[in-house]
């Protein structure tokens, strides 16, 4: 009996209703997740290796912020070089290495930058314990991966900084990778070589120099997206949501410490130690809002035209489109603050 009296329903009767409603309300339900899974885009990331200068989209990914925006993205790892062919053939979406696709650009494929990650290099002059000034450099032996490369640029500029002629005061080789001039430095085949932020650290706590770090000492891009002309043209809001994700991982990189210390941990495979050194040394390279300023492409452009011996002068337009950037800034100009402090 009821409270009032009255005989309420039998547990039958819940139960049958009950029944009904779910199976209403679950086929709704499947139809609408099958919708979403449908809409999400599928992208292709290639990157050039696994390391620190693609922590953003590493974040994004595993923050789920590219499924905020309806995609479905995978990351795989190609050489720079058959990474833009890829590119161009429509086998990837988007290409992470940015020395590779502006020199592309430049000599004529139809791709572009159009955002910036990393904006000052993640290198690090590392040295034998006994160089212990600039001046100890002088007839000293630097190795680079290959002559022409960016890690021989910016050698070579870290000596100039140094107060040293790299053509006349020191001796560079070709040495290979970075693991190969590490090793090169213990043995003692070379006295200086830059390499990356993570690798100098652990080369640290081997007894290794660290010498000098170069995002301190110059302007130049280290990665960004790529894509071709043509996507550029017929899926702008593709290309918008992939910036759009990928800067939420950067802000989340530049305000969340900790959590990004266990991520660069996790994805680089170092201790919590070499982590942290490795954010603290790294975090001002990331730029903040994509764009990287027209000097530092410009630097970058010349590097290249040097390297290749390239007569013509490429425009800046030639090689980046920082159009959806400013949509994308101009957009979140218009958020009120208390909600873009809420969340990256």
């Amino acid at each position: 009996m009821s409270d009032n009296g009255r005989s309420g329903p039998d547990s039958g009767t819940v139960q049958r209703a009950m029944r009904n409603v779910l199976l209403k309300v679950i086929p709704l339900y499947v139809f609408f997740s099958s919708a979403f899974c449908t809409a999400a885009d599928r992208v292709m990331i290639a990157t050039p290796s696994q390391d620190l200068f693609e922590m953003p989209v590493v974040v994004a990914m595993r923050n789920g912020y590219f499924r905020t925006e309806g995609l479905e993205v995978q990351k795989i790892q190609i050489q720079p070089e058959i990474a833009v062919k890829a590119l161009v053939a429509g086998e990837v979406d988007y290409v992470l290495a940015w020395g590779t696709s502006v020199q592309a650009a430049m000599t004529g494929t139809p791709i572009k930058v159009v955002a910036a990650m990393v904006s000052r290099p993640l290198h690090v002059l590392i040295s034998r314990p006994e160089i212990r000034f600039g001046r100890d450099l002088k007839g000293k032996t630097l190795g680079v991966d290959s002559f022409g490369s960016r890690v021989d640029y910016l050698s070579r500029v870290a000596v100039r900084y140094l107060g040293l002629d790299p053509d006349r005061d020191v001796k560079i080789i070709d040495t290979g990778d970075s693991l190969l001039r590490v090793a090169a430095l213990k043995d003692g085949s070379i006295d200086a070589a830059a390499v990356d932020v993570a690798l100098a650290v652990k080369a640290e706590e081997e007894g290794l120099k660290r010498f000098l770090h170069l995002g301190a000492i110059i302007d130049l891009p280290l990665s960004g997206i790529a894509v071709t002309a043509a996507k550029l043209a017929t899926h702008r809001e593709q290309i918008k949501k992939v910036i759009q994700a990928t800067l939420r991982g950067t802000r989340f990189i530049k305000q969340k410490r900790p959590e990004t210390v266990r991520i660069i941990q996790s994805h680089l495979r170092i201790t919590p130690s070499q982590a942290i050194k490795t954010y603290d040394s790294s975090i001002r390279s990331f730029t903040d809002d994509g764009f990287v300023s027209e000097r530092a492409v410009s630097l970058d452009v010349r590097r290249i035209k040097e390297e290749l011996q390239v007569t013509k002068d490429p425009s800046l337009s030639q090689v980046t489109d920082w159009s959806l950037l400013r949509e994308i800034k101009l957009e979140r100009s218009k958020i009120p603050y208390w909600l873009k402090n809420d969340e990256p």
